[in-house]
């Protein structure tokens, strides 16, 4: 577990900095306890912390899931693994992604579960778990989703053949059968669904293997929240237990804000042009402020079209098209504002929001494309004092 000297620390990261992002651990416990309270023991928990907890910081939020009891933690590398064990995981960790060779081996000390889905890896993870002499579980990931991504088709003999040559490798062990859904849609959900739990006890006959020893898991945060029957044995949840992915559920918080300061204020002329490019005119005096994070922090120009920031609990607009440590926002009709002042680029400030929606929208993407980024280069802070 992290010493009270360094969460300490972690907690206080973002009060000397120029831009940082806000992590409520509070609410990621709340929502990790509300998701084990709807499953209820009925199918395991998966709680996936790849991208570095979807850029909440694993090595802060880890100690919550161990100290809840979470049995699965879903990781995407060794990295993620090594931070789980070292925070007291005893449980089970799967790689979420297709593994390379490298990876694999590198990774057995933390007894990692991999995907496998081609007989290629299967054999190269085969002869690793012989020259470590251990046996790696796997969990066969198979394309009844239509996903296509690191999924092996088995509607057709070759491909069960496949599968079952795949699970006959000496030194692999059979743990799970899985697939993903491609789409937050509870039609193709339910088709999917369908195709999956007769593609997989159908492998299971093949294979001789006893349905009791194989988890079968696809549900992801969607899912589990939609089609409750897609539970099965096991649900990977990630987005929900950070309270992202558009969910309206009241009992799924958002966990994160990016934040910044005002580093200085002038005042300009009506006419004056304003950041690279000349693109803006001001259309009045004003008063502009610097703030202290640019897209080099990642928050990217696409944000800055008739985007706006909060300061003070209002919204001031973007003027010019983001520089890569800072940009310039309007500050005419906030006449208290002053340097040191905290903005919100994402997140809540009083009753005031920039929203996901806005961002999204503005960068024609999910959110977690920001934020997995902005976690890359900002300072990571803590700011519930029960961790």
């Amino acid at each position: 577990m992290n010493s009270p000297d360094l969460m300490q620390q972690l907690r206080s990261a973002g009060r000397n900095a120029g831009n940082w992002l806000e992590i409520d651990a509070a609410a990621f416990e709340s929502n990790v306890r509300n998701f084990l309270s709807m499953l209820d023991h009925r199918a395991l928990l998966c709680a996936v912390i790849k991208s570095h907890a979807y850029g909440h910081g694993a090595d802060l939020l880890l100690p919550s899931l161990v100290r809840l009891g979470v049995p699965f933690i879903g990781v995407g590398s060794n990295e993620e693994a090594a931070i789980a064990r070292r925070c007291g995981h005893t449980g089970r960790i799967l790689r979420v992604r297709a593994a390379a060779p490298q990876e694999v081996a590198a990774g057995m000390c933390y007894d990692i579960e991999e995907l496998v889905a081609d007989p290629q890896s299967a054999w190269q993870m085969h002869r690793i778990a012989a020259g470590a002499g251990k046996t790696v579980r796997i969990h066969l990931d198979i394309n009844s989703s239509g996903i296509s991504r690191h999924s092996l088709d088995v509607s057709s003999a070759p491909g069960r053949a496949t599968a079952a040559a795949i699970v006959n490798h000496p030194g692999l062990q059979l743990a799970g059968i899985m697939t993903h859904f491609p789409t937050d849609d509870t039609s193709h959900i339910e088709a999917a669904l369908s195709r999956f739990q007769s593609q997989a006890l159908r492998l299971l006959q093949l294979t001789g293997t006893p349905r009791q020893e194989v988890l079968l898991h696809c549900a992801n945060s969607y899912a589990a929240l939609h089609v409750g029957h897609s539970w099965l044995d096991m649900v990977r949840a990630g987005a929900a237990l950070y309270g992202d992915s558009g969910l309206t559920t009241p009992q799924f918080q958002r966990c994160l804000a990016f934040k910044a300061r005002i580093a200085s204020i002038n005042r300009y002329a009506a006419g004056t042009k304003v950041g690279y490019g000349l693109t803006h005119t001001l259309g009045r005096e004003s008063r502009l402020a610097s703030v202290t994070a640019g897209y080099g922090d990642g928050y990217r120009r696409a944000l800055a079209k008739q985007g706006s920031v909060l300061v003070r609990g209002q919204r001031a607009p973007i003027v010019d098209v983001v520089s890569m440590n800072s940009m310039v926002v309007d500050v005419t009709d906030l006449p208290d504002v002053a340097p040191g002042d905290e903005v919100v680029l994402f997140g809540r400030q009083g009753d005031a929001e920039i929203a996901p929606a806005e961002l999204e929208a503005a960068n024609s993407a999910i959110l977690a494309d920001l934020y997995t980024v902005w976690a890359q280069g900002n300072r990571i802070r803590v700011n519930d004092e029960h961790m």
